[in-house]
C-alpha cells in the first residue's frame, strides 16, 4: 500500500525547533496539551512541533514521539522527553474536535544525492572544536566515523545557531546544503570564541535540545 500524500496531525506549536532524532525536554502544564500528550501516550502515536514566533506558526515542522514520561504531577502536569522523528510541511489548520490545533501535513523528504564526505568531516571537526570550547567536556565529541551522529541534524543541536537559522536548516531538503550551511556558520562563530563573554553566552543559550 502506498503512503498517503497528506495526513492530519495534532500540533504543539513552541518557540523551539525540533530536529529528527533529537530529544527535547518539555514541561506540560496547559490543559489542551495535557490532553494531547495523554492521548499520544495511550495511543503510542506522535504529534507535530512547529516553531511559533510572534503568534505565527511556521510551516515546516517535525513529528515528535514521547520517549519518556519523567514525572507526573497530581494536577495532571507532566515532565516528558520527546524524540524528533520526521519532517513535514504544514498545509493548513483544520477543524477538529480537540482543544489543541490539528493540521493537514505533507511529508518533507530529501532529494536523492551522495553525501560529500569531505564536507561532512569538515563539519564534524568544526563542531568538535566549538563544543570543546563552549561546553568544556559536558557535550561529547562526535566521531567522524559515526555516520548517524556525523549528520547535520545531529551536529546542529549544539552549534550556537539561533531559531531562525535552525528553522532554515530544518527546511532544507539536501544534506550537503545543510552541511555547507553548518560549516559557514561555524567558520563565522569560531573567531568569536576568543571572548569569554561570548563563550558564556553561547553556553547559556544553546541548550534547549539536550544530549
Amino acid at each position: 500500500m502506498s503512503e498517503p500524500l497528506s495526513e492530519i496531525l495534532p500540533l504543539f506549536p513552541l518557540n523551539v525547533v525540533l530536529f529528527p532524532q533529537s530529544r527535547l525536554h518539555l514541561h506540560i502544564f496547559e490543559e489542551r496539551y495535557k490532553a494531547l500528550i495523554g492521548e499520544t501516550v495511550i495511543a503510542d502515536s506522535f504529534f507535530g512541533i512547529n516553531l511559533l514566533q510572534e503568534s505565527e506558526i511556521l510551516t515546516v515542522g517535525c513529528t515528535a514521539a514521547v520517549h519518556e514520561v519523567v514525572k507526573r504531577y497530581e494536577d495532571g502536569r507532566m515532565d516528558i522527553v520527546v524524540e524528533g522523528r520526521r519532517r513535514y510541511h504544514l498545509q493548513n489548520i483544520v477543524d477538529a474536535p480537540h482543544p489543541y490545533h490539528c493540521g493537514r501535513v505533507t511529508w518533507l523528504e530529501d532529494v536523492p544525492e551522495e553525501t560529500d564526505e569531505e564536507l561532512r568531516i569538515t563539519a564534524v571537526r568544526l563542531h568538535n572544536e566549538f563544543i570543546t570550547t563552549v561546553f568544556t567536556g559536558v557535550v561529547e565529541k562526535v566521531d567522524a566515523a559515526d555516520i548517524r551522529k556525523g549528520r547535520a541534524f545531529h551536529l546542529v543541536q549544539k552549534c550556537g545557531m539561533d531559531l531562525r537559522q535552525r528553522q532554515s536548516m530544518l527546511a532544507m531538503r539536501s544534506e550537503n546544503q545543510r552541511l555547507r550551511f553548518l560549516v559557514r556558520h561555524l567558520e563565522t562563530v569560531m573567531p568569536l570564541l576568543s571572548s569569554r563573554k561570548s563563550v558564556e553566552e553561547f553556553a547559556r543559550n544553546d541548550g534547549y535540545i539536550r544530549q
